[in-house]
């Protein structure tokens, strides 16, 4: 019978290991799904749907494309937040009058086309470190709680 030789796993080599991972893409099939996804929530609310979770989803989307941008993973204008952000209010005010979420004018779709094609090239750029950073930050935003950039101490 043999047995594995142990080995000492400090924590600085373990804390090493992690912050390499951090450097490193994410997986090419993970960021085609996560696209995907955000592409086919798109197309969703260009044909209007009931379901509001196609909404949220792109909402998601300019929330963490706006994070990756403010991390320097691309170009993204305040501006174009700004009326993206308006876009999805179009779209959740007209569905409370006609039941389905839909871009209100073309000019609205290719907006948000845009942010999700801006993601899109995150999502394969950005590396595994921004993208969870990006993605905590989203999580403490839905959970009211702050969710700017922590400026982190010197040693």
């Amino acid at each position: 019978m043999t047995r594995s030789v142990p080995f000492k796993r400090s924590a600085q080599a373990v804390r090493a290991r992690l912050t390499k991972s951090r450097l490193l893409p994410i997986p090419r099939g993970v960021g085609d799904q996560l696209a995907l996804q955000a592409h086919l929530s798109l197309a969703g609310l260009r044909s209007g749907v009931e379901d509001v979770r196609l909404a949220h989803s792109v909402t998601e989307v300019i929330l963490l494309t706006k994070f990756l941008a403010e991390a320097g993973h691309g170009d993204v204008s305040h501006e174009m937040l700004l009326a993206a952000n308006r876009a999805m209010a179009e779209i959740h005010d007209g569905a409370t009058k006609t039941g389905k979420y839909a871009a209100p004018t073309e000019a609205a779709f290719s907006l948000l086309s845009a942010i999700v094609s801006t993601y899109d090239h995150q999502l394969q750029t950005a590396p595994l470190g921004a993208l969870t950073d990006a993605n905590d930050r989203l999580q403490r935003f839905k959970a009211g709680e702050p969710y700017h950039l922590l400026q982190k101490r010197g040693a």
